[in-house]
């Protein structure tokens, strides 16, 4: 399939024109508009002319072999016009119609399998269906459905947007404030899909920002490598997950039939390629936006100055950033003294600054005061309150024409500009804030949100991540069993995780000859793969102190094992050293059927269940990744030396996950999920030990 006729066609034919409102009107008038409108056709089996262009009675008579055929006919109709273009050599589609496989009925399945046929048939990329279309500003073809206030003669590009919604897309097309280079409706995406539209903007040059709404992914290799690629060109990708919450996740399976998949997961992996995730659509379009206006002009720092004209905004701002994230910087004396000479004396030299309201029109002061904080080493961005109004306004033209002067004379550390209310977003001055590079953001709360996620995006560096994916075979419907926790600790042994001295005894004289080579006190459990709570079972005696102790425990066991457990299958007993006591922690793995296996670190024993204190992360990961996941955790300070504890052995508790995410790396095809509970963590220096380990498998 040649994605280049869906997305850039040199001719397109519009099938279900129509002058009454609906996606056949809003079709045509966009190809009307279109740069390529002289190559541009009308089919119509009834209408001979329409908006003063000839229409055709089908695909077949139309006077060249168009790309690219819009589609804006019900969905019964489509499997016939598809087999008629296929047959005429045309080799792309845009397909609005629903009632195919998002119905989740029979007949709509059917419906959507007979198009993917006829596609694989002719080698056909198609988007949808029950796609809203596209929009290729960058060429300048509109392939869009709906209503749109979007005008091809705007030049302002680098966002490229797709949605599994049509209505996030249309949303975003009848706002008039993104720099928008491709807009992309999905829809069902059986056949182009998500991923293979999210590699090509990825990849183009007239994309600086990827906007991506997202309910779900088919293809999590392809996923994977496209959110590698971008992190390698530090080209941002945002997205806005739906399906969050449980019954969004509902929502988002039946609105475009998508693995949901699990949130926890997500959220994991845009945090090891570096992906900005928004909460609402307007942090969303908040951030993609800012990104497209910066342009790579990102913070070197994460320590923010705030300028406002107002103490009230001053105080808000400063309220605001403590409570999301963000950093004041702490400005030296020296840019105090400079300051003082741009504001009144009755305002205070401080970061945040409120300038008051004298410098509205005082180009000149406002310059001053914008490079005494760039020249600061200390203030990585600079934010100014600037309430662009509904209409003209001189005071704010003013206001941002300084801003611009001060850009335009060395002002080269970024600076965005905040308004108090969403919707303050009057053109004229908005570009002229946007043409020196500026950003309008939205409103306070969200910008703050918006400036601390575009921070962390800064200080990402794709380095110092492991990028591998690790995506593992369907395992739908297989059967799993459970490895012995002496089979379990003897494969992390292979990996080189310490385990306690360890031993099977299957009779007394058994017990007797393993006990002579191991240090007292002894650990004695039951070693089966189907008692999996032992302690409840009367499988496990600790602190066993000599032979005769051993021996004896080995009979209580079996007896006790025979008794609450008839029938379960056993291999005599598991002998082990008992590790001293340390800070407890689980170190655990998940196989997630979309992203493969995935790292659980938190605090262990029995108080994993009780405080959930935990950090997911995908395999494979370094030592650095490691840390971080650590830190994460609210119970880190415990691993750090608290009220006169000794600081633990992180370098050899990072050391371990490393050895077990390379483990799960390497049998991702075969892993279900694992446990290490307790591992016992060392003061700094002495280590750390697998007491107790279990590996489910995929049979």
């Amino acid at each position: 399939m040649d994605i280049q006729k869906l997305i850039k066609p040199k001719s397109i034919a519009v099938v279900g024109v129509t002058d009454k409102p609906g996606f056949g009107r809003g079709a045509a008038q966009g190809a009307l508009n279109s740069r390529i409108v002289e190559h541009a056709y009308f089919v119509h089996p009834k209408k001979t002319e329409l908006f003063g262009k000839k229409c055709y009675p089908n695909i077949s008579s139309l006077p060249e072999v168009p790309e690219c055929v819009v589609l804006a006919t019900n969905c019964h109709t489509i499997p016939g016009l598809l087999e008629e273009a296929g047959a005429f050599g045309v080799k792309a589609a845009v397909i609005y119609a629903s009632g195919f496989s998002e119905e989740n009925t029979e007949e709509g399945i059917a419906l959507e399998e007979q198009v993917k046929e006829i596609a694989r048939k002719y080698d056909m990329c198609i988007c949808g269906p029950n796609c809203m279309g596209m929009l290729n500003n960058v060429d300048k073809i509109n392939l869009w459905g709906g209503h749109t206030h979007w005008d091809l003669e705007d030049d302002a590009h680098g966002i490229a947007i797709i949605a599994q919604s049509g209505f996030i897309c249309a949303e975003i097309l009848n706002t008039d404030f993104f720099n928008i280079s491709y807009e992309i409706s999905s829809g069902n995406g059986n056949i182009v899909t998500l991923e293979e539209f999210l590699e090509f903007v990825v990849e183009d040059e007239h994309v600086s920002v990827v906007a991506l709404y997202l309910e779900g992914v088919r293809d999590s290799a392809r996923f994977l490598s496209a959110l590698k690629k971008a992190a390698q060109m530090r080209k941002p990708v945002v997205i806005l997950k739906s399906g969050r919450s449980v019954r969004g996740a509902i929502s988002a399976a039946s609105h475009t039939g998508s693995m949901a998949g699990s949130n926890k997961s997500y959220m994991s992996i845009f945090e090891k390629y570096g992906v900005i995730v928004a909460e609402t659509l307007e942090e969303f379009m908040c951030l993609a936006q800012t990104l497209s206006v910066l342009n790579g002009n990102f913070p070197t720092k994460k320590e923010v100055a705030v300028i406002s004209f107002s103490g009230g905004e001053s105080t808000l701002s400063a309220d605001i950033a403590e409570e999301v994230g963000v950093e004041l910087a702490e400005i030296s004396q020296e840019t105090k003294d400079k300051l003082k000479q741009y504001i009144p004396a009755y305002a205070s030299a401080k970061n945040p600054l409120d300038a008051t309201t004298t410098l509205f029109h005082e180009d000149e002061k406002t310059v001053g005061v914008l490079k005494s904080f760039n020249d600061d080493p200390a203030v990585g961005l600079i934010t100014v309150g600037v309430n662009v109004k509904k209409d003209d306004d001189l005071t704010t033209s003013d206001m941002c024409k300084s801003i611009a002067h001060a850009k335009e004379l060395g002002v080269t550390k970024p600076v965005v500009a905040i308004p108090s209310l969403e919707g303050y977003r009057y053109r004229g001055s908005r570009r002229i804030l946007e043409d020196a590079g500026v950003p309008l953001m939205s409103s306070m709360g969200t910008s703050f949100t918006a400036l601390k996620k575009l921070l962390d995006f800064a200080d990402y560096d794709y380095k110092e991540h492991n990028l591998e994916s690790c995506v593992p075979k369907d395992h739908e419907g297989a059967e799993s069993y459970a490895l012995s926790e002496y089979d379990s600790k003897e494969e992390m042994k292979q990996y080189g995780v310490p385990v306690p001295a360890q031993a099977i005894a299957r009779s007394v004289d058994e017990i007797r000859e393993a006990v002579k080579g191991m240090k007292y006190p002894l650990a004695l459990k039951i070693n089966s793969s189907e008692i999996l709570h032992k302690t409840e079972a009367g499988g496990v005696k600790l602190h066993i102190q000599n032979e005769e102790e051993a021996a004896a425990a080995y009979n209580e066991i079996m007896e006790n094992v025979a008794r609450t457990s008839p029938g379960k299958k056993t291999d005599g007993i598991l002998v082990q050293e008992m590790a001293p006591s340390g800070v407890e922690i689980i170190i655990g793995v998940t196989n997630d059927k979309q992203f493969g296996p995935m790292l659980l670190v938190g605090l262990g024993g029995i108080y994993v269940e009780v405080f959930k204190d935990a950090a997911l992360y995908p395999v494979p990961l370094n030592k650095g990744e490691a840390m971080n996941m650590l830190k994460s955790l609210k119970s880190y300070k415990l691993l750090t030396g608290y009220r006169g504890s000794k600081p633990c052995d992180l370098d050899a508790l990072t050391d371990m996950m490393v050895k077990i995410s390379d483990y799960a790396y390497a049998h991702k095809d075969e892993i279900k999920e694992m446990d290490l509970n307790p591992v016992f963590v060392y003061p700094q220096g002495e280590g750390v030990c697998a007491v107790d380990a279990l590996i489910v498998k995929y049979k």
